[in-house]
């Protein structure tokens, strides 16, 4: 029993949010295993309506599905995003060095793409978010609306990241680099180790189940169906 979990069908929030309004309708690479445009993936959008199915959160934590976590996110929420200014940073995420990823350098029309004079960037699988200062600033409607004119401009070929970054821009607080470790490149890192993480994410196209990256730091949380399958497959292999 989970008492304290509640699940959100997608079918009922994209309908109420309007998330198709969220999707680049722009073509991107399919899958091998999924066979499906990442860009029309719903629940990569609901990110951007948590302040609306959640009126009464203050804080909360996006996790991608693709991560685990090691660390106390319930002190990290507690240290972070603090203070009464409305205008302050509505999202803690990693820094990342230069503009945000998936930008294409001209629009549809072959125009140079306007430039949002971001230098450091962050990237969109985990972070903590203050949805008051959300709300104050009308960060969704302005997100939906920079995803609507990427419909017509084609700004960038990638789904939630861009949109989310442009409109953050710098304007965010930082988290130590611990707290968004990504798997394929940890063994190449002299600043940190495996041990150091504290949320591993596997992004990128090569996952844990396809037992790429460290799938041992995978495995123990994957249920006994789901193992079943997985060693079915490998041993297929």
């Amino acid at each position: 029993n989970m008492p304290y979990v509640r699940f959100y069908p997608i079918s009922k929030l994209k309908h109420k949010y309007k998330l198709d309004e969220f999707i680049n309708t722009h073509s991107r690479h399919k899958t091998e295993r999924e066979n499906v445009n990442l860009n029309r993936n719903l629940p990569n959008y609901v990110r951007f309506v948590m302040d609306l199915f959640l009126p009464h959160v203050k804080k909360a934590m996006w996790i991608d599905s693709d991560t685990v976590v090691k660390c106390d996110v319930v002190e990290m929420a507690r240290n972070v995003l603090n203070g009464p200014d409305d205008n302050g940073p509505a999202i803690a995420a990693i820094p990342v060095e230069g503009k945000p990823k998936g930008l294409y350098e001209k629009d549809k029309y072959r125009n140079p793409i306007p430039d949002w004079g971001i230098e450091t960037s962050f990237n969109a699988g985990v972070y903590f978010v203050n949805l008051d200062r959300w709300r104050a600033q009308g960060l969704t409607e302005k997100i939906r609306q920079l995803a609507l004119k990427n419909r017509e401009y084609r700004y960038w070929r990638m789904g939630s990241q861009p949109p989310l970054a442009l409109t953050i821009g710098e304007n965010f607080e930082h988290l130590p680099l611990t707290w968004n470790v990504k798997m394929k490149t940890i063994d190449e890192r002299e600043d940190m180790s495996l041990e150091d993480a504290c949320v591993y994410h596997w992004s990128g196209p090569s996952k844990p189940w396809d037992g790429f990256q460290h799938p041992e730091e995978w495995y123990p949380y994957v249920d006994e169906s789901d193992k079943e399958m997985l060693d079915s497959e490998e041993s297929n292999a």
